[in-house]
């Protein structure tokens, strides 16, 4: 709810009028294993009235090379994509409220 509500809210707000929202999340809190953080997000989004998606998206980042072979040494990197929007255009006091 802290990462929802002090992260998310704010952004979502700001695109109220729109009633559409894009946010990328690198917190390792969605990265659990069974994806149950993942799932409680998108469940309390459509309890406040947004359709939201997740897509995970990875890449490889280079974190340093071996002097012997010259191979380039990767980390996977993981951002959460998440995308929310609203049945409506809603304003940012109904945001607030949880109403719909």
């Amino acid at each position: 709810m802290k990462l929802i509500d002090g992260k998310m809210i704010p952004i979502i707000k700001a695109h109220a009028i729109s009633g559409h929202t894009r946010i990328n999340s690198e917190d390792e809190l969605f990265g659990d294993k069974d994806g149950l953080a993942l799932r409680i997000m998108i469940d309390i989004f459509s309890e406040r009235g947004y359709h939201a998606s997740v897509d995970v998206h990875r890449m490889d980042v280079p974190e340093r090379i071996n002097p012997d072979t010259w191979e380039i040494i990767c980390r996977t990197k993981k951002v959460y994509r998440i995308e929310s929007t609203t049945r409506r255009a809603r304003s940012a006091g109904e945001i607030e409220r949880g109403g719909s």
